[in-house]
């Protein structure tokens, strides 16, 4: 039987993870991922640039807390992370611009309804529930790095520069301490029962949004093909 906060959560997770497991399977596995991954890549930096923007609202949101013992917790935690990821963005941007895909074009891409959910409800629970509640969110994200000698093989697969992999690389390196040091901080937290419940339904909202990512992206090319994918990037393409 699991003990830990992170045990707990994570022996939920295991039993969600199905879904996930599949639909990036799906993803990385089609016969068109020279096309899908550029717009991939688009669409992570939009993620990762309201990543951050969701961690500080929730680092706020747990400093307005002084007496929370919990919120305690999260509020240097949130800091410190911020501070890791803040310029990952600006390492994807640099990354997609060798595709040809300029930075004003990411900028107006629109972003798919699915990551728009991904963080939406994050800013709502982090809102109007406990900011500790986007532990159940970064512990997914961080908790399925791809491993360096896929990237390679994929890069292989589908031709494109070594250039577009450098962030993602960056993460299979950096990844694996992160989630190890997430889990350790959320050890450290007296939650509450509520709290622990809220963090597994972090953690399956993630799960869910992420792949309906992959499946949004995968559907959206079977349907229209590269037009349709363009108008995600400023039709780059």
């Amino acid at each position: 039987m699991p003990h830990s906060h992170s045990d707990l959560l994570w022996s939920k997770i295991r039993l969600a993870e199905v879904r996930l497991n599949s639909a990036s399977d799906r993803f990385w596995s089609h016969p068109d991922l020279t096309e899908l991954l550029p717009v991939f890549l688009v669409q992570l930096h939009r993620v990762m640039q309201g990543g951050i923007t969701l961690m500080r609202i929730a680092r706020d949101q747990a400093l307005a807390l002084p007496n929370d013992p919990v919120s305690g917790i999260v509020a240097p935690y949130l800091q410190q992370h911020i501070d890791e990821e803040k310029d990952h963005g600006a390492w994807l941007l640099d990354d997609i611009e060798t595709l040809g895909i300029t930075p004003q074009q990411v900028a107006e891409a629109t972003p798919l309804s699915s990551a728009v959910s991904l963080l939406g409800a994050q800013y709502f629970w982090a809102l109007n529930i406990h900011p500790v509640i986007v532990f159940g969110y970064l512990i997914v994200l961080e908790g399925y790095p791809p491993l360096t000698e896929q990237l390679e093989a994929i890069r292989q697969r589908t031709g494109l520069p070594a250039t577009a992999f450098r962030c993602l690389i960056a993460h299979a390196d950096n990844d694996p301490h992160h989630i190890a040091d997430l889990n350790r901080t959320l050890d450290s937290m007296p939650l509450s029962a509520a709290q622990q419940k809220y963090l597994a339904l972090s953690a399956f909202h993630t799960i869910d949004a992420v792949a309906a990512v992959f499946e949004e992206l995968i559907d959206l090319h079977t349907a229209s093909g590269r037009s349709k994918l363009g108008t995600l990037t400023a039709s780059y393409g």
